[in-house]
């Protein structure tokens, strides 16, 4: 007996869906060498290549909390050069109303780098995301 293929992902959906959310670690970061407010971080997603990825959180994280990291990374953004490097994704935190509390958010224990983030209705497939504009 053969296993059937399963259903392709739909094409219509929340808009959401079309964003690439995936779980990341962040292997190694270091701040930028020409911004003072940026780091730059080579992020596992689940691809071939670590990706690179600058984000301007010096002012409210510590570099030795950033190393090893486990975070959530918007996956389909366009690459960005952002003073000289290319940056390509962005980790996705949150604030307060005046931004002077920033964190990043992080996904469940034991979630793998690569899996996407999922909202609404789990029992729902998603649609494929889209690509970077």
């Amino acid at each position: 007996a053969t296993a059937e293929a399963p259903p392709p992902p739909p094409t219509e959906g929340p808009d959401y869906d079309r964003l690439d959310i995936r779980v990341g670690k962040i292997l190694k970061a270091w701040k930028h060498p020409d911004a003072d407010g940026l780091y730059v971080e080579e992020v596992e997603v689940g691809e071939e290549e670590p990706r690179t990825i600058c984000s301007g959180l010096v002012n409210f994280v510590p570099e030795e909390e950033m190393q090893e990291r486990s975070v959530i990374v918007l996956c389909n953004l366009k690459p960005r050069n952002m003073r000289g490097i290319k940056s390509n994704g962005m980790l996705l935190c949150a604030s307060d109303e005046a931004h002077e509390n920033v964190e990043m958010l992080t996904p469940p224990e034991g979630a793998v780098p690569g899996e996407r983030v999922k909202f609404g209705d789990y029992s729902q497939p998603q649609m494929l995301p889209d690509t970077p504009n």
